[in-house]
């Protein structure tokens, strides 16, 4: 009984922290991929990401260790950040689902994309995007790895962040569905 409610409280604090939305994106050749044969671009949802530090600038992501995006973060090494705003809401669950990716018009779920400084795909969205090559990545017992990011490249549009509190969607808590 003292459990349950320790993780109730639990569950309860950690949805007091703030979460906004992000699609990370990354692209790898299909010769460095075990889970590919062909060139590679993977893009999507994640709502864990932070600034870890001022100088160097470095943020910090959580990917899930069974995703495309993990492995295709690791084998290339780099990664974008696009910060979405309310205006980007239902990109948020486009992009939680399948993506598809079109390389002949070079965009994911319709959103176009240019190959940036690192070689990840810059998507076409948001009010903000970082380019980051991967500086390190940290292994917990949890369902998630911490990649950290240089950024080397910076965009900024207008517009306000979209985050869970503006929305019916939640990663956060105890489990995914808390």
């Amino acid at each position: 009984m003292a459990n349950e409610v320790a993780n109730a409280q639990l569950d309860k604090a950690l949805k007091q922290l703030s979460y906004g939305f992000y699609i990370v994106a990354a692209r790898k050749g299909g010769e460095d991929l075990s889970s590919r044969e062909e060139d590679w671009v993977t893009a999507s949802t994640v709502s864990w990401a932070m600034q870890s530090s001022f100088h160097p600038p470095l943020i910090t992501i959580a990917v899930q260790k069974d995703s495309d995006l993990h492995e295709t973060i690791e084998r290339a090494q780099s990664f974008s950040l696009s910060v979405l705003g309310k205006q980007d809401e239902p990109l948020i669950k486009q992009f939680a689902e399948q993506h598809e990716v079109d390389y002949s018009e070079q965009s994911v779920n319709g959103i176009s994309y240019k190959e940036g400084k690192t070689g990840a795909p810059v998507l076409d969205c948001g009010i903000a995007t970082l380019e980051c090559k991967v500086e390190d990545a940290l292994t917990t017992p949890g369902d998630h790895l911490l990649f950290v990011g240089r950024i080397v490249e910076a965009s900024s549009r207008d517009g306000e962040p979209v985050t869970e509190a503006d929305t019916r969607k939640h990663y956060e808590g105890t489990s995914p569905q808390s």
